[in-house]
């Protein structure tokens, strides 16, 4: 099945490394639609520069500026072997944000995944992973691929590229099965191995006189639960891989910490999540585990949100 690949770009290194994820991440025959906006500079300036800018020079160089970030971006893919096109939206037309106008053109063009920077640029302002990203992540209907600067950048297809190491971070939660299942199909389509890694979220600390030992028993109890039906998938999948169960304590490092570690332990190419499923007792938010591991795992992440579709 060919994809429709949403690729933002703002000519910054993040973006330039998501290009060339997206690249890798593409397959004989899908199609990628590289967008930039143009940010209205009024919002952008105050007043009181306004009366010292020329602000219609300023929107006609953003938009100059936008669309030679384009026809590079197109160039590549193109020379690459892909159907690749290119669309520049005007936010001061549209009216929208520029999280509004990403998911909007996601919708329309009927994109199966958004690839996007973090730490880049919108505009003349920088697109945090706290702000532009996670606004995207919050009201996309696909999965996205966040691609931080420091990433390490992976061959195209034309020149070999291809996942060879793939990471998919399992809990008990419905949301984070589908991310396995979206994972193990990546894996097919790459010719991959799947690592699984659930990660022991141990309640505690407990007062004096409590025995956790029932508690903490119900926990692993779980995780061989999981352990049982991934093992299974990817034995019917036909999928190589491993499942690693990993612990952490009540007090100190995080799932995310486990994560990244655990994607760093193996080397591989890309950390799939789940979001707003569970980890152990508490909530697995877009703000704290997937950002988290998001923001420093040195790989790119993607990210299926809820309701996005697996296939």
């Amino acid at each position: 099945m060919t994809k429709r690949i949403l690729l933002a770009t703002d000519g910054s290194e993040s973006s330039r490394r998501a290009l060339r994820e997206a690249a890798a991440f593409a397959r004989n025959g899908d199609a990628i639609r590289v967008i930039h906006t143009v940010e209205d500079p009024v919002n952008l300036l105050t007043a009181a520069f306004g009366k010292l800018i020329d602000l219609e020079q300023v929107r006609r160089d953003m938009q100059r500026e936008g669309e030679e970030h384009l026809a590079r971006a197109v160039l590549y893919l193109r020379e690459e072997g892909f159907d690749a096109q290119a669309h520049l939206i005007d936010l001061r037309t549209t009216g929208e944000t520029v999280p509004e106008a990403m998911t909007r053109e996601a919708g329309e063009w009927g994109a199966n995944i958004i690839i996007v920077g973090t730490h880049g640029r919108s505009g003349v302002r920088r697109a945090m992973l706290g702000s532009i990203a996670e606004q995207i992540l919050r009201s996309a209907e696909v999965p996205v691929m966040l691609v931080a600067g420091e990433a390490r950048p992976h061959l195209p297809l034309r020149s070999g590229g291809h996942y060879e190491r793939i990471l998919v971070a399992l809990d008990d939660s419905e949301t984070s099965r589908r991310a396995f299942d979206y994972a193990l199909l990546l894996a097919r389509t790459h010719g991959a191995s799947l690592r699984v890694v659930h990660v022991l979220d141990l309640p505690g600390p407990f007062l004096a006189g409590f025995d956790p030992e029932p508690l903490l028993e119900a926990v692993r109890a779980v995780a061989e639960q999981v352990r049982s039906w991934a093992t299974q998938k990817l034995r019917d999948a036909e999928v190589p891989g491993a499942i690693e169960m990993r612990e952490i304590q009540p007090v100190g490092e995080g799932v995310a910490d486990q994560i990244i570690a655990a994607g760093k332990d193996a080397d591989v190419d890309v950390i799939v999540l789940g979001t707003h499923g569970r980890r152990g007792f508490r909530r697995f938010t877009l703000g704290s585990v997937a950002e988290d591991t998001a923001r420093h795992a040195g790989r790119p992440v993607l990210l299926l949100p809820a309701h996005a579709p697996v296939g």
